[in-house]
């Protein structure tokens, strides 16, 4: 590696952390022993660099775990009931007398 491509990795990384710290420049370039005027400086390099895949060591990949963000709704399984031309469904915890109603009422209404 050339000494102008170790001088990019090296600030690459220092602008990174920058960027993470949060620290205003005069605050981080106190801290990390460089001037403003530097730090600008690479900023505006890094901003117009674009890094070649072969040469940018700061890509990493990583595996990536999907999880479902909404929890799984239990299935439930649901019975059709035709009675002539009208059709009720039925979930788990209906009401028998309810449904018996229904059907008594469908039953006479077809005659």
């Amino acid at each position: 590696m050339t000494p102008r491509e170790q001088r990019r990795q090296i600030w690459a990384a220092r602008i990174a952390d920058y960027r993470a710290s949060g620290l205003t420049m005069s605050a981080w370039c106190a801290a990390n022993q460089c001037t403003k005027d530097q730090l600008k400086y690479w900023l505006y390099k890094a901003k117009n660099m674009t890094p070649s895949p072969s040469t940018d060591s700061s890509t990493r990949w990583v595996p990536l775990t999907v999880a479902d963000s909404q929890p799984k709704a239990p299935v439930s399984s649901a019975l059709v009931v035709c009675v002539g031309q009208s059709r009720i469904e039925l979930h788990p915890g209906f009401d028998p007398r309810l449904l018996r109603e229904v059907v008594h009422a469908l039953g006479e209404a077809s005659c």
